[in-house]
């Protein structure tokens, strides 16, 4: 990968997504580096520290395979933010891809003036399938995370009703509410 890796642009049901999160990402790519590539293999590239965490370790043929997530999610998150190290609040954009087990890819949201990209974090591979839910509560776990403006968006209801974009509840309608971690 070279240093700063554009790739395809952002599809259209995640910018639609995006929007009704409050962000516009319209026109936006996905960017991934070789910074994201070192992060992910030095914090989820251990098998027996992942295994601890209901996680598989990543290694280096899941990041060739990062066109797949970016291309095919199985659904995708938008509205989460994340506290960097700094106190800075960062939009995230979170695509999952569910296959016998689930990726979880993190990108933040760039918004400057040369730079408008999706450019991923880190990526995650958990053990099982992922659902909306069980995402929300991984994500209202860590106290870094904003979840309280949390949207989600599945990629086979867009493919089934394509004039119809509304955002599904995290649960498929149950009272799960999401709420804010950040005190």
């Amino acid at each position: 990968m070279d240093e700063f890796e554009f790739r395809n642009p952002v599809q259209d049901w995640i910018v639609e997504l995006a929007k009704e999160a409050g962000l516009d990402i319209s026109g936006y790519k996905h960017k991934v580096t070789q910074e994201f590539k070192k992060h992910t293999l030095s914090h989820h590239g251990n098998i027996s520290e992942e295994d601890k965490r209901g996680q598989i370790a990543v290694t280096e043929t899941d990041l060739l395979n990062i066109d797949d997530i970016l291309q095919n999610p199985t659904f995708a998150v938008a509205g989460v933010k994340r506290r960097d190290k700094y106190g800075k609040m960062e939009n995230r954009i979170i695509l999952v891809k569910n296959t016998d087990n689930g990726a979880i890819l993190f990108e933040e949201v760039l918004s400057g003036r040369r730079n408008k990209a999706l450019n991923a974090k880190t990526l995650l591979i958990k053990k099982g399938k992922i659902t909306g839910e069980s995402l929300f509560n991984i994500l209202e776990s860590n106290a870094r995370n904003d979840v309280t403006n949390f949207k989600i968006k599945y990629a086979d209801a867009v493919v089934a009703k394509p004039t119809d974009h509304s955002t599904q509840t995290v649960d498929g309608g149950s009272n799960l509410r999401p709420r804010s971690s950040i005190n």
